[in-house]
């Protein structure tokens, strides 16, 4: 038996918001986004996350309503990423959940 890739078989509002968060860099770049990195090479820099998963997890989050792109360049296309309305709601729940971490490292 091959392990699930997704929570679609689930109605659960947690595996609702998990297909969304649910990758373990996700929330970093969320933060980092949150922090000012707005930029690929940016946030990229700032995690040390490989590109390919960089650009899947954006492409999730733009897709997820979390982040939005905006151009801000057009020769050659290069987009900055900002926290949606939706993005912003998550900001309180990952500093709870980093001193969560704090308190149990």
């Amino acid at each position: 038996m091959s392990p699930r890739k997704n929570f679609q078989h689930l109605d659960h509002r947690l595996a609702d918001a998990l297909e969304v968060m649910g990758e373990w860099w996700t929330p970093l770049i969320i933060m980092a986004v949150s922090g000012g990195a707005f930029r690929f090479e940016s946030i990229q820099n700032s995690l040390g996350i490989a590109r390919n998963i960089l650009t899947d997890r954006l492409n999730t989050l733009v897709a997820g309503g979390v982040l939005e792109k905006r151009m801000y360049t057009e020769k050659p296309q290069r987009y900055e990423y900002h926290l949606t309305a939706k993005g912003e709601e998550l900001i309180p729940i990952l500093k709870d959940l980093e001193k969560w971490g704090t308190r149990h490292h």
